[in-house]
């Protein structure tokens, strides 16, 4: 019966896990722990030198990423590869537009089928910029207002404030100064809300654009440069809002300060682009002065050859185009007209470089969202399959279980067949041992009532006799009434109803003395020190076995040794029989008469068990238990 459950238990567990759902990630195997522990702190260690090298030094920031995601594709986790290709595309973000998208796309996805949201706002964010430099503003919004949307149950507040800052910056582009004033003024009162010191630096310089007042948007700046200041990593926003303090400063002197404040920021940082601004904004401030010489080095010794460095034709057009405005203020006019007219050249460069670069960028996305629309016809295709096998399974699993219903009724039924006859069994049992009990109480009677009267009878013969010795005649008489006393008392322990006036101790104690001076049995028996207290039907079991076991002794073993113990715990009595008879084959016990299986019947009905242990000429061993507290049988 129990091997039968555990295989309809297995069948059953079988059957569940072949219909529980698939995850939409492969789980990894394995990974030694100590190794994992490494590969993660790895990971984040990573992450971190990309932050830092970002700006600084965008190829070794892309080695870091790529170093990150090969330990994350070594880790297999949905989560470690989120981060490992989100930090990929940061890393190509400044140089390398298309593939910058094509990480965030992949972490983006991986984010959505994993359901894994904590990252999705700031990939969000990210895909959205790509889009706004690729002047896809309509798409570039729709991204950025569903990264807000998403940042809030996530609680990333600080990718919200960024969001909303971009979502200013994109409203600027398409001439709604007054959608930008709302969007830049959430993004200061999330990032106050919640204490985020760069977007509040970055937002109060954005709000300063709009202040009419000179006043008004100095302080703002200032305010913005103050909290900026307090952690690293602002260096670029502030060089941007010192640029733009120069630009509206109506002092040239105040604004050739704040340019070479924007200056002193880029040195140890990668920001061509700031400090081509605030170069070419120098130049204007010093032919203001009058300072043509000045003006002329701030072009030919830094931002020209830094614009040719970089390769950038649109920060040469406009630095060009300065150089000429410088020619034209110390009267080179024809040397004027060459620089306009190469600055004009660089801008159509520039112009088609740019549409080639938007065109290219566009078609990645095109791409992208095309293949986006082929994986969700696919999903849509699977999804249908997926229906389809799982009625099927559904089928199978419901057929599976009445199978299995079917093979339980029949299991109940056979174990409900298997205790009635073992009921029955019980039954006959106790009724066998009624009788046997109710005949042993006529046979006591029996006895009790002769004794008397051939005590009488005998001991009156004896006087009638005429003997010499008058002792020998008393002496008779006397073991005449020991005997009798000795039969009434015997039959008394034979009948049940006589059996409540003495205590258990005193009725093994009288079984073990009768045995004793009937055939001669050396007895060894130990009871426990506390007063055994038993119910009835423990006390005439246990008394009726000890009966059987110094019979059979008395019968097959009157020259042995024999040893009975009790014992008591807290559950159980136990009896402990041995004997150094002849033995017997234990195989034979049911051959050996109904004394023997009384033994085991009266274990059997108070709920316990009887072992026995014996073999031709060792001797025999009995060990009995009986629950003291019975229960039903």
């Amino acid at each position: 019966m129990k091997y039968i459950n555990s295989i309809i238990l297995g069948l059953l567990l079988g059957c569940l896990l072949e219909l529980s759902p698939l995850n939409s990630f492969s789980h990894p195997s394995p990974i030694d722990p100590s190794k994992l522990t490494f590969l993660k702190d790895s990971i984040k260690k990573l992450d971190s030198l990309v932050q830092a090298t970002m700006i600084v030094n965008p190829a070794l920031s892309l080695k870091y990423a790529q170093k990150a995601l090969s330990y994350a594709r070594k880790l297999r986790t949905a989560e470690d590869l989120i981060q490992g290709y989100s930090l990929m595309g940061q890393a190509f973000y400044k140089r390398d537009k298309d593939s910058s998208f094509v990480y965030f796309s992949k972490a983006l996805t991986l984010a959505d089928s994993a359901r894994i949201d904590a990252p999705k706002p700031f990939l969000l964010y990210n895909c959205a910029m790509i889009y706004y430099v690729a002047k896809n503003f309509k798409t570039a919004m729709e991204r950025m207002d569903s990264c807000i949307k998403l940042a809030g149950p996530q609680k990333d507040y600080i990718t919200m404030s960024r969001a909303f800052n971009a979502l200013g910056n994109i409203n600027i582009d398409i001439k709604n100064r007054d959608g930008a004033l709302i969007m830049y003024d959430s993004a200061n009162k999330i990032a106050r809300r919640y204490s985020i010191t760069k977007q509040i630096g970055i937002s109060l310089g954005n709000l300063a654009r709009f202040a009419e007042d000179p006043v008004k948007a100095f302080k703002l700046n200032k305010e913005a440069i103050r909290i900026l200041k307090k952690s690293k990593g602002n260096e670029e926003g502030m060089a941007r809002i010192y640029t733009n303090m120069g630009y509206r400063s109506t002092n040239p002197d105040s604004a050739l300060f704040y340019f070479g404040e924007a200056l002193k920021l880029t040195r140890n940082t990668n920001l061509p682009e700031v400090e081509v601004l605030a170069y070419n904004n120098m130049v204007y401030s010093y032919l203001e002065k009058g300072n043509i010489k000045e003006a002329e080095e701030c072009l030919v010794d830094h931002a020209i050859p830094l614009a040719q460095r970089e390769k950038n034709d649109d920060w040469m057009a406009t630095l060009y185009d300065s150089y000429a405005e410088v020619l034209i203020r110390k009267g080179d006019f024809k040397a004027a007209a060459k620089w306009q007219k190469t600055a004009m050249e660089k801008l159509k460069s520039a112009d088609k470089a740019q549409a080639s670069e938007q065109i290219r960028l566009l078609s990645v996305l095109l791409d992208l969202k095309s293949k986006e629309l082929t994986i969700q016809n696919n999903q849509k295709e699977i999804l249908m399959q997926q229906n389809r096998l799982q009625k099927t399974r559904l089928g199978l699993t419901i057929t599976i279980f009445m199978i299995i219903g079917f093979i339980f009724i029949i299991l109940w039924l056979q174990q409900r067949n298997r205790v009635k006859l073992q009921v029955q069994q019980i039954q006959s049992a106790k009724r066998i041992i009624e009788m046997e009990e109710n005949e042993k109480a006529k046979i006591a009677r029996e006895l009790h009532d002769i004794t008397g009267q051939l005590v009488l009878g005998i001991t009156g013969e004896i006087e009638n006799l005429d003997l010499p010795n008058t002792n020998i005649k008393e002496e008779i008489k006397s073991k005449i009434k020991d005997l009798g006393k000795s039969i009434r008392l015997i039959s008394h322990r034979m009948n049940k109803a006589m059996l409540d006036t003495f205590t258990f101790e005193e009725l093994i104690t009288g079984q073990c003395e009768d045995i004793k001076k009937a055939v001669g049995l050396q007895i060894q028996l130990e009871m426990p020190e506390e007063p055994l207290v038993l119910n009835e039907e423990v006390g005439l079991h246990a008394y009726r076995i000890v009966q059987e076991l110094l019979t059979n002794a008395g019968k097959y073993a009157r020259d042995s040794f024999v040893s009975i113990v009790f014992l008591k715990n807290a559950t159980d009595l136990i009896l402990n029989y041995n004997d150094n008879g002849p033995g017997f084959d234990s195989n034979l016990i049911e051959k050996k008469g109904m004394g023997l299986m009384n033994i085991f019947e009266r274990a059997k009905l108070l709920n316990g068990s009887a072992k026995v242990t014996t073999s031709p000429g060792d001797g025999t061993s009995w060990e009995i238990k009986f629950p003291l507290v019975q229960g039903k049988t």
